[in-house]
């Protein structure tokens, strides 16, 4: 009898779930909920979100003929040492063991580490991520490297959280009279229905505040350069500065000598500012020639989908 296959791709921002046919690798079922970075929220809500998001994919499995899940992976953000993969593995057992799911083989890896087996199929490559956090891997056909990705409290230059931070900082240096004008003073407090610095204040400082909800500023710096705020232009070069040194550190990792490589991108903060990406892609091959610079094309859940389906095709 044929069984599924469960992919969740736990962000920082969000939850995805997806089922697939394990044989057709046709997808059945999706859905999604919030973060669940358990260095973010904690272990105890990380384990009710994904006790949440289970309950939902055992009431859809209740509904075929067949239940049994061949192979799940669970792509973590969060796990970025082995006590963390321990914190983590409890976590995704705990959930599991308080529903009826029968799984036959599981995976539990760092998100960004399974999104580039996945993005590669297996082969050598490097994966930069930009979105609510910065994080790059390299694979060299043996060994998986990774630079950034420390939270945002120890960086993650370049990231949603870092754009969105600049945004504001910019905000308030303009209010003071410390900074120049900038046009993304009007988006964000549009958006945050808000009339002034003190209010902005308020809202950066409330208990309900989360790093998610600040990264969301720096989507504003695309419409912003377009419109040829100096302002945005210097915040997002400076991200694709910071990027390109993170990218260059993975490259170094894997010991690269300047022969064809593959270096896709993903993430919010780079997919979605143009501007970024153009000058991230112009210092990459101004330094590295044979490097081909590309950004993902799909959702990171597709790329997992693809490596769990190789993992159950393996079996």
């Amino acid at each position: 009898m044929m069984g599924w296959l469960l992919i969740i791709d736990g962000g920082a921002t969000k939850t995805a779930c997806a089922l697939v046919h394990a044989e057709s690798g046709e997808i059945k079922y999706t859905t999604s909920t919030s973060g669940s970075n358990y260095q973010a929220i904690g272990a105890a809500s990380a384990t009710e979100i994904l006790q949440a998001l289970l309950v939902n994919v055992q009431d859809f499995l209740q509904q075929q003929n067949y239940s049994n899940i061949a192979v799940a992976t669970f792509a973590m953000a969060g796990i970025d040492s082995p006590k963390d993969h321990e914190i983590v593995s409890a976590i995704i057992h705990s959930a599991i063991s308080a529903l009826q799911l029968k799984i036959d083989t599981l995976l539990i890896e760092n998100d960004a580490q399974a999104t580039l087996l996945g993005v590669t199929a297996g082969q050598a490559g490097a994966l930069l991520i930009a979105g609510t956090g910065a994080i790059a891997y390299a694979f060299d056909g043996t060994q998986v490297v990774r630079a950034g990705g420390w939270g945002h409290r120890a960086g993650d230059e370049g990231s949603g959280y870092w754009l969105g931070q600049e945004v504001i900082r910019a905000i308030f240096r303009m209010e003071d009279g410390r900074g120049e004008q900038t046009i993304l003073k009007n988006a964000v407090y549009d958006h945050l229905r808000i009339q002034d610095v003190t209010e902005l204040a308020t809202w950066l400082f409330h208990p309900s505040y989360t790093n998610a909800q600040l990264a969301k500023m720096g989507a504003f710096l695309a419409d912003a350069v377009t419109k040829k705020d100096s302002c945005a232009i210097q915040i997002s070069t400076r991200a694709a500065h910071e990027l390109v040194l993170l990218a260059c550190a993975v490259l170094k990792k894997v010991d690269y000598q300047g022969e064809a490589f593959s270096l896709y991108c993903n993430g919010g903060a780079i997919k979605h500012n143009p501007f970024i990406f153009k000058i991230f892609s112009q210092e990459m091959k101004s330094m590295h020639p044979q490097i081909e610079v590309s950004l993902c094309q799909h959702q990171p859940i597709y790329y997992l989908m693809e490596q769990t389906k190789r993992a159950y095709d393996s079996l």
